[in-house]
């Protein structure tokens, strides 16, 4: 905590006020750090402030998750429990960047942003709950796009961002491509602690050559200091797991459900890979569309037990016909966005640029609610991100 005092005050000890701030909300927590600069260090600044604020929401139950949608021109901020979910699309205040946006990942609250991704892949880190913003250095993928010809098309797929406890070190992991002639292919982890990018050494059998990826959901979900995707072997039909471990700096695979009847009833472009808040703590979580005796289902399950295939349960699941009925056509091309232990799901229909909430109860029908249309005039969306309102931030090196 900042060794300088708050406000003087002839009442209340300076503990006491800390304590008292500590577990105030985010909304009026950032406009109190208005009160003077001693107030506005310790609340948007002071590293241990923010990680006291955090640890006692997360231990209350009582952290806001929003969701952050990237279009041509801007991105917005949407809370996917609110009561009027198709009506909440107020835009963020503090964003300033004036170009297409990308996002890349998410964790803490941070969130790693690919600015004017057509041209520059320019990275910034920044918060969108306090406004913070740091622009990352060049890395040797955002050098090779500024030095080819400006008509190459460039892209990052697979991406993440995570933390490393052990080393108070925030990592940020690309896999991208630039289609010039010849192709560049970049795989590259960023560390904050060094504030510099280096290749990730990868050998021609370890699982990210010899893997693909039948989705578009190129995020990984963090968990335990790893990001994870949703990955079938070529040449074989069981799908798995692929995950990066952020502080070994290395890959592995993770175990997939075991399914009973025919293999041929998943549906491998509707699967998902996301993580689900259960028990106090956080559980690996699949998502996977499956056809049953005729009828269309889609089930979430989790890892109750971390690397231990047998651990995997159902959470829950419901019939996808009945809700391409509320949203108007067939629920193909959708991917799970926000997902709760309770039975709440933010899908995003990825053809149709919609989100869409469903509640899943077992003893009922999935209670649909009215699509929200995510671009609303403002071009194509890229992301959909869910992310926790924080005060973290990345301290200056030097």
């Amino acid at each position: 905590m900042s060794t300088n005092k708050l406000h003087h005050n002839r009442y209340l000890p300076e503990e006491i006020i800390v304590q008292i701030l500590c577990r105030l909300p985010m909304k009026p927590l950032i406009r109190f750090s208005s009160v003077s600069e001693r107030w506005h260090y310790l609340i948007i600044e002071d590293p241990q402030f923010a990680q006291s604020h955090f640890k006692l929401a997360s231990d209350r139950k009582t952290l806001t998750q929003r969701l952050l949608i990237s279009t041509d021109y801007q991105i917005r901020s949407l809370d996917p429990e609110t009561p009027s979910f198709a009506d909440n699309n107020s835009s963020l205040n503090n964003l300033t960047f004036a170009h297409f946006s990308n996002l890349v990942g998410c964790c803490n609250g941070l969130v790693c942003v690919d600015v004017d991704g057509y041209e520059k892949h320019d990275l910034s880190l920044w918060n969108p709950s306090t406004g913070f913003k740091r622009k990352l250095p060049d890395s040797d993928f955002a050098c090779a796009v500024k030095n080819v010809s400006r008509f190459a098309e460039s892209d990052i797929g697979r991406s993440g961002l995570g933390y490393v406890s052990s080393t108070d070190d925030y990592k940020i992991f690309i896999d991208a491509d630039v289609y010039s002639k010849p192709r560049q292919t970049f795989m590259e982890i960023y560390s904050s602690r060094l504030n510099s990018w280096k290749p990730i050494q990868v050998r021609e059998h370890d699982p990210p050559c010899s893997f693909r990826s039948p989705t578009t959901n190129s995020m990984g979900a963090l968990l335990n200091e790893a990001l994870h995707w949703f990955y079938r072997k070529v040449g074989e039909e069981e799908p798995t797991i692929l995950a990066f471990d952020l502080a070994k700096e290395e890959f592995r695979e993770v175990p997939f459900p075991t399914f009973d009847g025919d293999a041929d009833d998943v549906d491998v472009h509707d699967m998902g890979v996301q993580v689900v808040s259960r028990g106090g703590g956080e559980c690996l979580c699949v998502s996977i569309a499956r056809r049953r005796g005729g009828v269309n289902f889609m089930e979430f399950w989790v890892m109750r037990e971390y690397g231990v295939r047998e651990s995997w349960t159902m959470l829950f699941k419901f019939n996808t016909d009945h809700v391409s009925e509320s949203v108007g056509g067939n629920l193909h091309g959708y991917e799970a966005i926000f997902v709760t232990e309770g039975g709440t799901v933010v899908f995003r229909l990825r053809f149709r640029d919609r989100l869409v909430r469903i509640e899943c109860r077992r003893e009922a029908e999935p209670v649909c609610s009215t699509p929200f249309n995510v671009n609303d005039g403002d071009g194509p969306v890229y992301n959909v991100i869910a992310y926790n309102e924080t005060l973290f931030s990345v301290p200056k090196l030097g």
